[in-house]
Order: structure tokens, then C-alpha cells, then sequence
């Protein structure tokens, strides 16, 4: 080949790449002025539905004057709700009701079980959100039973005998109260006082016992002539043989009883007995509540846990309870409002429940 074809070989080779490049360059720009490179999507992490969850659930419970028996009783509850959560769950007692609930607000505690006012105190100063309603089981036969309802009675008790058979009679008497804060032991039973014309501060010599079953004992063992408690703490001694009590032989501690049927009661009982002489109106039962501030999907699952309770024979044989919400059935815009009857009381008995200790 003579040198000039080869030159006008190299010259054409050049031309050819120089084409192909600046073709190459064309098309390039082409695509990126109307037909962009796509992007892959990057990958989105899948929302943890534990997020903001507590390391640990503290539930706090009023001691009493037995804070062992009250970590003991509700130990089962315990494990069950651990087991539910997945996270590690602790009890907390408190020496008072109102100590539980400043653990609540001090962020100590992540849930209560105290009295319904206490609830409602609870909600004034430590933002306490009801999440259930609680029912006991019967002692003998604990498993659910859905005729039972979500409240529960105050009664005022004396020992036969005693020189006391109306609420007329207490003035000048003796008489056990249980805690300044505790619904059933002291708040019912003081409005029905008033209601009757009592005032107790004035017209009756008073104590506070601590507990309930200590002021049960307190009238019992002849310390004062009368005392208040729950309907269901009363008859729960009688059953245990811890005291001797007139009662009506169907057992029933959440049926109302007329004043007619409760005279007929303490005339026909013997002396030496306990016998109830007045009954309170309905209490909502103790709820389940934890503060407000804790995550939407935690109080969920709490609850669910709770709620899912009655259907688990087992466990209702070891933590005789079950829990309801009965606020869509009673048309109530939430469980709260399940309480108001006894804000209502509250004012009538103009309570400052923020400064009872």
C-alpha cells in the first residue's frame, strides 16, 4: 500500500471515530434534556409499631396496710400483661391513695388501679386516662360472668347489738372510715351521712382505719359502732370466716337492696353479728388507667389486653378479674364520662380532692 492510501486510510478512521463520538454526545444530551436516566426509589424502613413504647410498665397499686399481699394478689396480672406486651412490667405501691397518684404524675408509674375518686383526682393532676373498667370475680367460682356489672356498692356496718340501727343513731358514735381519698370507704358513705343530716365532723366521733378489711375488724372487734367498706370486702371476710355477717341468702353483692329489705335484715339477725344497715347508690367499678401522654398503639394494646381478659378462663381463675368498657353501650362519648355521676357528688359534698391526703 503506498504511503498516501495509507494516509487516507488513517484519515477516514479518524473521521469515523470523531463521528461516533460526537453522535454518541448528541444522543447523550438528547436523553438527558428529554428523557432523564430513571432513578431506583430508595427503600423506606417499615414504621416500628413499638415506636416511643415504654422500656418497662409500671402499675401502681394503694398499699393498704398489707402492701405484700397487695404485690402478691396481683402478680398473676403481672405476668399476663408482660406476656401480652412483650416489655417487662413492674408493681408499685403506694402508702396512700394520693401517693400513687403523685407517682403517676412524677412519671414513677405508668398506670394505677386506685378508687374511682382517686381516678378523678387522677385525671386532674396527673392527666390519668381510663382505659377499662374492672369487675370481680366471685371468690368461690372465679370465672366471668356476664350478668355482672361494672359498679359497686358502699355500705355502713355494725355489729348487733351495738346500739346502733339507723343512720340516726350514729351521732355521738364511733365510726371507722377507711382513707380520706378512698371512694367506697370514706366519699360514698360520708355524702349518704350528709344526705341523712349527718355531719360527720361534728356529730360523730371519727377515725381512719388505713384499709378496708382494718375497718371492717374496727367494728367487729367492738373499737367503734360503726364503720364503712365495700359491699364486696365485707361479704368476702364473711366468706372467709374472718367475721359472722347477716346477709341475704341469694349472695348477691351487686343487687340493690330497698331500705325495707335492709330493715328486715338487721331485725332478723341475731346479736353479735355484722349486719349492714344503709347502702350507697351504684359506684363505677376501679378502672384500668395510665397516663394520657403514653403512645396511641401502647394504650391500645393495653387495653385489648385487658378487654381480651374475659375470654381466657384460665386467667381469670389466677387474677379474679375481668375488665369491660361499657361507655358505647351507655352511649357515653368515652369511658371517662363514665365518672361523671361521681364529680357530681363531689360537688354536692363541696371535696377538694387535691388537698385530701
Amino acid at each position: 500500500m503506498s504511503s498516501f492510501s495509507l494516509k487516507k486510510s488513517v484519515v477516514a478512521f479518524v473521521a469515523l471515530v470523531l463521528l461516533g463520538s460526537l453522535t454518541l454526545t448528541a444522543c447523550n444530551a438528547a436523553m438527558s434534556a428529554g428523557n432523564p436516566t430513571p432513578t431506583l426509589p430508595k427503600a423506606t424502613a417499615t414504621p416500628d409499631p413499638k415506636a416511643g413504647w415504654p422500656a418497662k410498665f409500671v402499675i401502681g397499686f394503694f398499699a393498704g396496710d398489707n402492701p405484700e399481699a397487695i404485690m402478691l394478689n396481683n402478680e398473676p396480672m403481672r405476668v399476663y400483661l408482660e406476656g401480652r406486651l412483650g416489655i417487662k412490667v413492674e408493681l408499685l405501691t403506694g402508702s396512700s391513695y394520693s401517693a400513687v397518684i403523685e407517682a403517676l404524675r412524677a412519671k414513677k408509674a405508668d398506670a394505677m388501679q386506685v378508687g374511682p375518686f382517686s381516678y378523678i383526682l387522677a385525671v386532674q393532676e396527673a392527666g390519668a386516662e381510663a382505659l377499662a373498667v374492672g369487675i370481680t370475680a366471685d371468690a368461690k367460682n372465679p370465672v366471668y360472668n356476664p350478668k355482672k356489672l361494672p359498679y359497686y356498692y358502699s355500705v355502713i356496718i355494725t355489729k348487733k347489738g351495738s346500739g346502733v340501727s339507723t343512720l340516726a343513731d350514729l351521732k355521738g358514735k364511733d365510726f371507722s372510715f377507711v382513707d380520706p381519698a378512698s371512694t367506697s370507704g370514706h366519699l360514698m358513705p360520708r355524702a349518704l351521712l350528709v344526705k341523712a343530716g349527718l355531719n360527720p365532723d361534728k356529730d360523730m366521733r371519727t377515725i381512719f382505719a388505713g384499709s378496708h378489711p382494718t375497718s371492717v375488724s374496727a367494728v367487729w372487734n367492738g373499737k367503734v359502732h360503726a364503720g364503712a367498706t365495700y359491699l364486696g370486702n365485707v361479704y368476702n371476710l364473711y366468706i372467709d370466716k374472718q367475721v359472722e355477717l347477716c346477709f341475704w341468702p341469694d349472695g348477691d353483692i351487686a343487687k340493690p337492696r330497698t331500705e325495707q329489705e335492709i330493715r328486715e335484715m338487721y331485725d332478723a339477725c341475731p346479736e353479735g353479728k355484722l349486719v349492714i344497715i344503709a347502702m350507697t347508690d351504684p359506684i363505677p367499678n376501679t378502672p384500668f388507667a395510665v397516663r394520657s401522654d403514653l403512645p396511641e398503639s401502647f394504650k391500645a394494646e393495653v387495653k385489648a389486653a385487658l378487654l381480651a381478659l374475659k375470654d381466657n378462663p384460665e386467667e381469670i381463675a389466677k387474677i379474679k378479674r375481668w375488665y369491660v368498657d361499657p361507655s358505647k353501650e351507655l352511649g357515653l362519648k368515652n369511658l371517662d364520662a363514665f365518672y361523671n355521676p361521681l364529680r357530681e357528688v363531689a360537688k354536692v359534698l363541696d371535696l377538694n380532692l387535691k388537698a385530701m391526703e
